[in-house]
């Protein structure tokens, strides 16, 4: 038999179940009582059960309805939960995000953008992939990310970006070179020096830009080792097997077997971008990029 029952007749039940009063809940439903009265005889018809024992003198359950009270509890209760899981995520409070980064990202104010997001809506879920920026913008692509770190600026018409940081770029030379006692320097003093770069693979965004401002100081970089990771770069300065030229926030943390020197050239700070696909369903996203306005360039490091 295909019931007839919708959820505003349970609602009604539920209340009269819980007043054991037609007239009272009848007010705290903002309906007239006659209307309640029909719609909980109805609900009785569909069922084929007497739900109500109804006298003068006082309303109360049969067993049947004692027995249907505890399950509409249970629809009402999981409905509610429905309700308000939908909404949370139409808000942007729960879910998950694709995060991609680059070292430079992960080594500057990315950290902290995550912290307090995480802070401030704990109910969606991080993941954070350590990506190259030219293989971040292919996994937005194809929706492997939702959002990358990366270096910028990315001029691609289908997506949305919002400066994050920028970084000047230092000279890093072993601990016993002949320029470590020095502050600064000119770019084109390092071009009779070894390079180590990151492996050509993975930094090609970042090569690209170092080799524009090489050759504008005259000079293409001897390249003689590369490495893949920031870390093993720096390790390998140290080992003075060559030098290298970086985003300052990777010189920050305490070496003592390299040292981190000025550029004097007007160079442009090397930019990290969030960048995802414009105009995407993700309310998770959202709230992400609503968060992010306030790690704009006017936060970011000089």
């Amino acid at each position: 038999m295909q019931m007839k029952t919708g959820l505003r007749r349970l609602r009604y039940f539920h209340k009269v179940a819980e007043t054991l009063n037609f007239r009272r809940a009848a007010a705290e439903l903002n309906i007239t009582q006659p209307a309640l009265s029909r719609a909980i005889t109805l609900l009785e018809q569909d069922l084929g059960v007497t739900l109500f024992d109804r006298s003068n003198a006082k309303v109360s359950l049969s067993s049947a309805g004692r027995t249907f009270v505890v399950e509409c509890d249970r629809v009402l209760s999981t409905l509610n939960h429905a309700v308000e899981e939908t909404r949370r995520v139409a808000r942007g409070e729960i879910g998950s995000l694709a995060i991609g980064y680059t070292d430079t990202a992960i080594a500057g104010v990315i950290p902290d953008i995550i912290e307090t997001f995480r802070q401030s809506v704990p109910g969606v879920t991080i993941l954070l992939r350590q990506v190259p920026t030219c293989d971040q913008v292919q996994m937005l692509r194809s929706g492997q990310l939702d959002v990358g770190l990366m270096t910028g600026p990315t001029d691609h018409a289908m997506f949305s970006t919002v400066p994050v940081q920028q970084d000047r770029l230092v000279a890093l030379v072993p601990k016993g070179h002949k320029f470590a006692n020095r502050g600064s320097l000119r770019l084109c003093e390092l071009a009779p020096e070894p390079f180590v770069l990151g492996d050509p693979n993975d930094w090609v965004v970042y090569n690209q830009k170092l080799m524009q401002i090489c050759e504008r100081a005259g000079f293409a970089p001897r390249i003689v080792q590369t490495a893949p990771e920031v870390q093993a770069i720096i390790g390998l300065v140290s080992c003075g097997l060559g030098v290298t030229v970086m985003p300052e926030s990777h010189a920050m943390f305490p070496n003592t077997r390299t040292v981190a020197l000025t550029i004097e050239d007007p160079i442009d700070p090397m930019l990290t971008e969030a960048v995802w696909i414009e105009g995407r369903d993700h309310p998770a996203l959202a709230r992400f990029a609503a968060h992010l306005s306030s790690y704009d360039l006017n936060a970011a490091r000089d």
